[in-house]
């Protein structure tokens, strides 16, 4: 067992990243509490001293995903009068970042499209919490698209919820290996979709 000296914040975060390799391994139910002392090195009575069950540091590993993820987002300004360059510099900005931050880490993937999903109704509570939060957010900025008139008219939340589903189902495709995918791919697609879908445009985006 691994005996150096760390802050608590530290070694709290070695438990939950010990707990995404487990989790996306072997799965939420095969996993073990055993598996994560394991692959964290710590004693059995370091893990109870930061999470009370296999079920907690499950919920760590979420919201530790669901943070990295809002912390690469940015809010899209419109602006006025309209300047395409401009948003769809920002797109791009929030894509690259989104496919950096994911494509380095299929393990947060798997977790969040696979051992999440249908776990049971507490994780489909924060599931539903991140994705309402987020899907709002892109409505947002398609509201203020509307006013403008560089978005076409449509229902701002079930459109940004299908733009955040293609982007899932992307990732998901990548992550159990049906579909090859890098940055520059995923990016050229996201923006694809987002232009092709919402906005008044619908010229051929470049990579």
């Amino acid at each position: 067992m691994a005996t150096t000296s760390l802050s608590k914040a530290d070694r709290r975060g070695q438990i939950v990243d010990a707990a995404r390799k487990v989790f996306a391994e072997k799965g939420y139910y095969r996993a073990g509490v055993a598996d994560i002392i394991q692959e964290s090195g710590i004693a059995r009575g370091t893990f109870y001293l930061y999470f009370t069950s296999k079920r907690a540091v499950f919920d760590a590993v979420l919201d530790d995903i669901f943070r990295r993820i809002h912390e690469q987002i940015r809010a899209i300004e419109v602006p006025d009068p309209w300047d395409e360059g401009a948003v769809l510099a920002q797109l791009r900005g929030n894509a690259e970042r989104l496919a950096t931050l994911m494509l380095a880490d299929p393990r947060s993937v798997r977790v969040l499209f696979a051992e999440a999903a249908g776990l049971d109704e507490e994780a489909g509570v924060k599931l539903a919490d991140f994705y309402g939060r987020l899907g709002q957010w892109v409505a947002d900025s398609l509201e203020d698209g509307i006013r403008l008139g560089i978005v076409r008219p449509c229902n701002p939340l079930v459109a940004a919820h299908a733009l955040i589903g293609s982007l899932r189902g992307m990732l998901w495709a990548w992550a159990f290996g049906l579909v090859e995918l890098d940055q520059a791919t995923l990016v050229q697609e996201a923006l694809r979709l987002a232009r092709d879908g919402v906005l008044t445009t619908g010229r051929e985006v470049r990579p």
